[in-house]
């Protein structure tokens, strides 16, 4: 009997923050709980929505994902960085 497995796709989104004022200082990241999405193309969409919107000073941080049993693969990462300019990249 073939068992098929279906591969189940999510946003992980994360804020990252210096912990001090000074540029040496350590980043401390928070997690947000994960998003459930029907599809690929819906996940990119949410990932980049959030951050989008979010808040620059958060610095938040995005991941469009696919699972596959355990087996957890990054397709497309966004991002504000430190100016607050948004950045993304499409993962293979």
């Amino acid at each position: 009997m073939v068992t098929e497995v279906q591969v189940q796709y999510f946003v992980r989104t994360m804020d990252v923050r210096k912990q001090g004022r000074s540029g040496s200082a350590p980043l401390v990241k928070q997690l947000y709980p994960d998003v459930a999405c029907a599809a690929l193309d819906q996940a990119i969409e949410k990932a980049k929505r959030s951050v989008l919107e979010a808040d620059k000073a958060l610095m938040l941080q995005a991941d469009a994902c696919s699972r596959n049993s355990n087996k957890v693969q990054t397709k497309y990462h966004c991002w504000i960085d430190e100016r607050g300019a948004f950045n993304e990249r499409t993962l293979g």
